[in-house]
């Protein structure tokens, strides 16, 4: 019968699992966090396949992302305050219409498929030409 009691090397692992999901907490970067948790992402991706480490893995990975993208974007305000010009363009231009480059305008036109239309479109070109 086996013991109900962890191991002194699943407490181990356990702990390792914790620490992993606290970098991932801070990053939402796995291999960032596998690094700092002394763990491969083969070891990571093993220990997924307990359904509740994968729940806790992907909630601190969103959480994660979520704190790097509110850190980046405070430090985006800063530099922008501080008159930072690559600063106010970046946010200009990814964040107001006005400053988003302009698309060209789409060109209609019949693009041949088949080898056939490709011969064919070949021939009216060269038709063309000769009757410039």
């Amino acid at each position: 019968m086996a013991s109900k009691h962890p191991t002194v090397l699943e407490k181990r692992i356990d702990a390792q699992k914790e620490k992993v999901i606290e970098f991932l907490a801070e990053s939402g970067n796995i291999s960032f966090a596998c690094k700092r948790g002394g763990i491969s992402r083969e070891t990571y991706y093993r220990w997924r396949d307990d359904a509740r480490f994968a729940a806790k893995a992907d909630s601190a990975i969103q959480s994660g992302k979520t704190f790097v993208n509110d850190l980046a974007h405070t430090q985006l305000i800063r530099k922008i305050q501080e008159g930072d010009m690559q600063a106010i363009r970046f946010h200009l231009v990814n964040c107001h219409d006005d400053y988003r480059p302009k698309l060209p305008e789409r060109i209609e036109r019949v693009v041949p498929i088949t080898a056939v239309e490709i011969i064919q479109a070949s021939h009216d070109c060269k038709k063309e030409v000769n009757a410039e």
